[in-house]
Formats: structure tokens, C-alpha cells, sequence
């Protein structure tokens, strides 16, 4: 079905397309077969992306503005190469001063650039981070140090969610964005197991919830579920047991996903 759907030009329309296919990608980031689906993304969003281009037209309406932004984003995450290749120079531009992104594209151009980048991409937003006086320009920059790649530097952004940089009620965004791939995820549960007194000391409310929520659901294995168990049996939270409990039941739901049609989606995305 999303498939007949990549000339589609409306908004509401994409971002439904778009929340559809980042759930999928979760699921398929515990697979062999993830490559797959990222070239399945790319095709399904190219033509969009080309109609759109990088640069707003005359007279355009403020939603084909935020779909820019959307389509930009997720070609970026999937590794389109000429997303990434523009993303790049238009990063190298912001961050020299001479050409200043827009509102609007800083937040999918920081992913694009810091998905391709390294260690030196890293340094920049981070300098980029400390030189702005702006909350909302602060956290563009944390979301999206979860497209990093390398294992090393998403510890360092787990370790930077903890420093005096950080408020203390935003490093729990700072860890969900580095749990959003699977070589995240596994570290920023380790992150999390390791510093859960400070977490517990830290957020008497709901906070950790959404934290333990977010560092944990998208695994899919029995093995993580009996992981959660006897971790949180050990170090009981009575203000979020019910979290623990929709955690473990939805790791086991997206291990029968799998089993079910795992074979399937590989056969499909095979085959295009």
C-alpha cells in the first residue's frame, strides 16, 4: 500500500506514512536484514524528496514547508547518499557562519550530517550545543545524536547526558535519542542498568517511566524480556511497575511479529 503512495504531495498524508515506517524500522533494526528496509525507504521517498527539493518555493504553504523537513529527515536516516552529501555542506556552511540554516532544516540536516560524520561532526554539534542560548536549539541538537553510528561515540553522548551540560530533566531525552538504533539501544540499557540509583534519586515521577519505557521496548527477544524481569525484581520501583510490565509484554509482542512475518517482510524487501 505505501508503495502506490510515493507521488503523494499531502503533509498529513506522509507523517502518517512516515510514523508507519519508523515503527516498522524499530522492529527490523533487531533483524539482518534492516539494510533492506532503509533501500525500501529511500525509494519510497526519492520522488518526494526530488519534488521538493532543499530550498522553499514562492508562495508555498507552511505544510509543504514541515513536509520538507519530514521527507529530508527520514531520506537522511535511511542513508540516501545525495541527502547526505548536500546535508553535509550545508552543515559545514552552518557551522562556518557563512550560509546559516533555517529553523526549519536544522534538525533533519544535524541528523543527516551526524548519521555520515565522525568523531569531528560530533565535536561540532557539540560546540554548537554549548554556543547556543536557545532551549529548542539545544534539544534539535541532542535529538539527533541518535543517528550516530559509532558505538564509541554514542557512549560518549550517553556519558554527555549526564554532565553538568545537560539539565537534568533533558538527559532523559538525550538517552531515548541514543536508544533508537539497535547498537544504541544496547548501550543505553547498560547505561541505564548501571546508573539506576542515580535515576531513581533523580525522577520520582514519570520521568522514569518514560525513560525505562523508551530504553526498553523496542527490543525483541525473550531473552531481554526475562532481562527486564529479573533486573527490576532486583531493583523494585513501585512508581513504575505498570512501565515495566507494557515494556516486557510489548518486547515479547515484537518477537512474535517477527516470528510470524519476519520471513516475509525479508522476502519482500528482497525482492524490490
Amino acid at each position: 500500500m505505501i508503495q502506490s503512495m510515493t507521488h503523494e504531495d499531502n503533509y498529513t498524508v506522509w507523517i502518517t506514512i512516515c510514523n508507519c515506517l519508523q515503527k516498522i524500522d524499530l522492529l527490523l533494526s533487531n533483524t539482518d536484514y534492516h539494510h533492506l528496509f532503509y533501500r525500501f525507504g529511500v525509494n519510497i521517498l526519492k520522488h518526494a524528496g526530488q519534488s521538493l527539493g532543499w530550498e522553499p518555493k514562492p508562495d508555498e504553504s507552511h505544510l509543504n514547508t514541515l513536509l520538507r523537513s519530514l521527507i529530508i529527515s527520514r531520506l537522511g536516516v535511511y542513508g540516501d547518499a545525495d541527502t547526505l552529501a548536500v546535508a553535509r555542506t550545508k552543515f559545514e556552511a552552518h557551522v562556518k557562519g557563512t550560509a546559516i540554516l533555517s529553523a526549519d532544516l536544522r534538525s533533519p540536516v544535524y541528523r543527516a550530517a551526524i548519521a555520515g560524520g565522525s568523531e569531528t561532526t560530533y565535536q561540532q554539534l557539540l560546540q554548537l550545543y554549548q554556543n547556543s542560548d536557545l532551549h529548542e536549539e539545544k534539544d534539535r541538537i541532542t535529538r539527533s545524536f541518535g543517528a550516530l553510528k559509532d558505538p564509541e561515540l554514542l557512549k560518549k553522548v550517553l556519558d554527555f547526558s549526564m554532565s553538568d551540560l545537560v539539565r537534568a530533566q533533558d538527559s532523559v531525552f538525550v538517552i531515548i535519542s541514543a536508544a533508537q538504533s539497535k547498537a544504541g539501544r544496547e548501550l543505553a540499557w547498560e547505561f541505564l542498568k548501571n546508573n539506576y540509583s542515580t535515576f531513581t534519586e533523580r525522577y520520582k515521577g514519570g520521568l522514569l517511566g518514560r525513560l525505562v519505557k523508551h530504553t526498553t521496548e523496542n527490543f525483541a527477544s525473550e531473552s531481554r524480556a526475562q532481562e527486564l524481569i529479573s533486573f527490576f525484581a532486583k531493583n523494585p520501583t513501585p512508581w513504575i511497575e505498570r512501565t515495566v510490565q507494557q515494556s516486557v509484554e510489548t518486547i515479547r509482542l515484537n518477537a512474535e511479529w517477527l516470528k510470524r512475518d519476519g520471513q516475509a517482510v525479508k522476502e519482500f524487501l528482497s525482492s524490490i
